[in-house]
């Protein structure tokens, strides 16, 4: 038998399980991979004890340097550490040649990648709607689209909070705030101190202008920004990476908090203190253990920025698929399937019909291979899929124009150049299409004049 390798482990573990354990109900089977990607098997107690001793080395051999050890890599659930509740533990399904088995993932980091997206019904009364935009790549526009949009809508009377979550190349604060106007602190200041538990992070929530400053670029209306990094930064700019590398992690106290859970509580607390109309996040680019937060975890539409190239399409595809690991979990009672959160968005766009259709065409392939269900024969509940051509589907995007005046756009310097004909030939329906997205009805957007 050649090596095993990474890709090879839970195929191998699965052969082995249904080889050795004839009619063995998968769905109790749990296979847990952990921070080193080695693969233990976890079995129900049924399992004859005798066939698991026999089984062990066997599995070792195959799985290679995958195993953990044949004494600790296939046992009976009363013989874990966690008992029974081990059952009770998040986990993925992957398809493996047809056969759907759950797997624990154990992770350094990255874990909120493999834990199931909050529902909507958990938390949609108390906050206002939060609106994510992701991208694989920087340069698709889309920190203009946020600002923009933002702007358009404090313009509009909504009270607009922008949050930047790309830490590690932020940029809210310095494209919309100039440097006298910064908060004291930012969002990797919050997550630094909230870490070690101290008492400073409560009270940024609480205290005016301490992680949220009002753009001046919103002619009229409330446009608020919470900065990745504040005045404290700028001062002190050689320990912002080493903030960084703690803002990342979990936390010491209870059961310990990972990156998603606490940037929702900052997120919560700085809704209770501004009260704001929507909330737009910045969120980490490409496929970051902490992009997940945004895309899972705070309960916002996603909007995922693409271009038409083959890079793009490949990256979103290891997207794609590793959501749809999470498919089944489903919200309770009548409320929407969380994969219509999702929504793709064709950026740098051509006006070539033939360009907007073949990028369709490649979004639909996309979701119909990763996200979207099949619709077995006679099944009693309906699939999760869609037509090529239905506008309300994930896959369907909104649009923004191409416009090089856009290329290399700061707004505190070249807004007033740009003007609103080009903003509205861009932008505006895209912002028209979100409006109303988000709001449930077609607000109309704004005329800066």
């Amino acid at each position: 038998m050649s090596p095993c390798t990474f890709d090879d482990a839970l195929p191998r573990a699965l052969a082995h399980v249904r080889d050795a354990f004839a009619g063995i109900d998968i769905a109790k089977v749990r296979f847990i991979r952990d921070m080193n990607g080695r693969v233990h098997v976890v079995l129900p107690d049924a399992a004859d004890q005798a066939e698991v001793m026999a089984v062990r080395p066997h599995l070792a051999d195959a799985l290679g340097a995958y195993s953990p050890g044949a004494d600790t890599g296939l046992m009976r659930v009363s013989e874990t550490l966690s008992g029974a509740t081990l059952m009770e533990e998040p986990c993925l399904v992957l398809d493996i040649d047809g056969t759907l088995i759950r797997l624990i993932e154990r992770r350094v980091v990255g874990q909120d990648w493999a834990l199931a997206p909050e529902m909507p019904s958990a938390t949609m009364a108390g906050h206002p709607p939060r609106v994510a935009f992701f991208s694989l790549k920087g340069g698709v526009g889309r920190s203009t689209a946020l600002f923009l949009w933002g702007r358009e809508l404090a313009a509009a009377g909504k009270r607009v909070l922008l949050l930047d979550l790309d830490l590690e190349a932020p940029g809210l604060g310095a494209q919309l705030l100039p440097d006298e106007s910064r908060p004291e602190f930012g969002v990797v200041d919050w997550l630094a101190e909230d870490l070690v538990g101290n008492p400073v992070a409560e009270a940024m929530l609480r205290e005016e202008q301490a992680l949220i400053a009002r753009s001046p670029l919103a002619d009229s209306g409330y446009l608020y920004v919470a900065p990745a990094t504040g005045r404290r930064t700028a001062e002190h700019p050689g320990g912002y990476i080493a903030k960084l590398a703690r803002a990342y992690l979990d936390t010491d106290r209870g059961d310990g908090e990972g990156f998603a859970a606490r940037v929702r509580r900052l997120l919560e607390g700085l809704e209770r203190a501004l009260e704001p109309d929507v909330v737009l996040i910045e969120s980490r680019a490409g496929l970051h253990e902490t992009a997940a937060a945004g895309i899972l975890h705070l309960n916002a539409d996603v909007l995922l920025f693409a271009t038409d190239q083959p890079t793009v399409w490949e990256g979103y595809r290891y997207l794609l698929a590793q959501l749809a690991q999470m498919a089944h979990f489903r919200p309770a009672g009548d409320e929407d399937d969380w994969r219509l959160r999702l929504k793709m968005v064709y950026a740098r766009a051509s006006e070539q019909q033939d360009a907007v259709d073949g990028f369709r065409s490649r979004a639909y392939q996309l979701w119909l291979d990763c996200l979207y269900d099949e619709q077995p024969a006679g099944a009693a509940e309906e699939a999760f899929s869609f037509s090529e051509t239905d506008d309300a589907a994930p896959h369907f995007p909104l649009q923004i124009l191409n416009d090089p005046r856009f290329e290399q756009f700061n707004p505190l310097e070249h807004l007033s150049t740009v003007g609103a004909g080009a903003i509205a030939s861009s932008f505006g329906p895209f912002m028209a299409a979100l409006n109303e997205r988000i709001f449930g009805a077609a607000e109309e957007v704004a005329d800066d004049g």
